[in-house]
């Protein structure tokens, strides 16, 4: 058993080394599991056969495997000398570094063909992004496991989680480069493909100030129905989903990760007022901002409220406004 698949689930970059000899892996070989990051496998040595999505692929030695949160992932066999590297990221991480892509062909594609065979070159250029981010990573991990940590370690924690973040970006660019020809020789996409795209793209550029379905329909010249329709069909999720699990991951990342009043993410996201951010916060994750930001939520599984708030498709549009 893979007993590391439990803390895996609770970093915010996870990355783990595969030996061969490995008995069911991330617990997904009896049964399919609903994969909790985004991120990627790369195989060193060795085979396996898996299925993603319900799609089946054969992942071989110098080659790359992209998943994506909220996937089914059920590993069907593998050889003995299976060896290879699975980094992971939770949203709050893969977030905001979506911010500063121009072009998200590459994305689409790797949804579409997720394996990919590597150049000796782009394998070389990815063992050494992980190897440089496995070293901060242990780095950040070595000062916060330690209990008597003085203020300037306090410093080096933060130095190396800034740093660590920056390595993921520089690795999940990497991994774009490595998808760039695929995108760029795949036959073009269909109409509503391209509006999926355009929709996703301006997404996470406006998600904090326009939280209405109408406003992104009406930059594509369609109705709200027909758009929605469109989002739904391509992405299996609903414009409003969409929009609510943006503004979610931003809400949590900036109560775990700075020292901004409730208000002042409140504003930061645009909602009416900080009552009515509170409500809708605690309607979607069972705490409230407050609570959460002190631990309380330690009990819940976030990333199961995060799949309740995709099936249900909460958004806080579907509520009036209160007064303020």
């Amino acid at each position: 058993m893979w007993t590391n698949y439990e803390a895996m689930k609770e970093d915010r970059v996870s990355i783990y080394e595969l030996e061969g000899g490995e008995i069911d892996i991330l617990n997904a070989e009896r049964s399919a599991v609903k994969l909790t990051k985004t991120g990627l496998f790369l195989c060193k040595e060795g085979e396996v056969t898996l299925t993603i999505d319900g799609t089946e692929y054969h992942v071989e030695k110098n080659s790359i495997l992209v998943y994506f949160s909220y996937s089914s992932l059920h590993i069907l066999s593998h050889t003995p000398d299976l060896c290879g590297t699975l980094i992971g990221a939770n949203l709050e991480i893969i977030q905001p570094m979506l911010y500063n892509i121009t072009n998200f062909n590459a994305l689409f594609v790797i949804k579409q063909t997720p394996y990919q065979h590597l150049s000796e070159q782009q394998y070389k250029a990815l063992c050494q992004y992980i190897t440089l981010l496995k070293d901060i990573t242990r780095k950040e991990k070595l000062c916060t496991e330690n209990d008597t940590c003085q203020p300037i370690n306090k410093t080096i924690v933060e130095i190396a989680r800034k740093q660590a973040e920056l390595l993921s970006y520089s690795l999940m660019l990497e991994v774009l480069q490595c998808y760039a020809r695929i995108a760029t020789d795949n036959a073009p996409f269909s109409r509503k493909d391209e509006v999926l795209q355009k929709f996703i793209t301006l997404l996470y550029r406006k998600y904090r100030s326009e939280h209405e379905v109408a406003y992104y329909a009406e930059q594509q010249f369609l109705t709200t129905r027909y758009f929605s329709t469109i989002v739904k069909e391509r992405s299996g999720k609903s414009p409003s989903q969409w929009i609510a699990t943006a503004l979610l991951v931003d809400a949590r990342n900036q109560l775990k990760n700075t020292n901004m009043t409730i208000k002042e993410i409140s504003d930061l996201l645009c909602f009416p007022n900080q009552s009515y951010f509170g409500k809708w916060f605690k309607n979607l994750t069972n705490v409230s901002p407050l609570d959460f930001r002190k631990g309380r939520a330690a009990t819940l599984d976030a990333d199961r409220d995060f799949t309740d708030v995709i099936q249900r498709g909460i958004s806080h549009i579907a509520s009036p406004v209160p007064n303020q």
